[in-house]
């Protein structure tokens, strides 16, 4: 995969998480990098309200 060699490139810490969903298992990777300016709590709130936007505007009420 593309995407996981350049992980392997950079020499970034990664963690792999597995989440079962059903009988769906998903496979989750991540890194952080050293330039974030949000902590996982400021990333996680602007996330939920970019959705809360998406399905406002999808809805028609924005």
């Amino acid at each position: 995969m593309k995407g996981v060699d350049l992980l392997n490139e950079k020499k970034l810490a990664v963690t792999k998480t597995e989440h079962k969903i059903g009988k769906t298992t998903y496979i989750i990777c991540s890194s952080f990098s050293d330039k974030a300016t949000d902590n996982l709590d400021k990333k996680i709130e602007k996330l939920i309200r970019k959705d809360i936007e998406e399905n406002a505007r999808n809805q028609g009420v924005l």
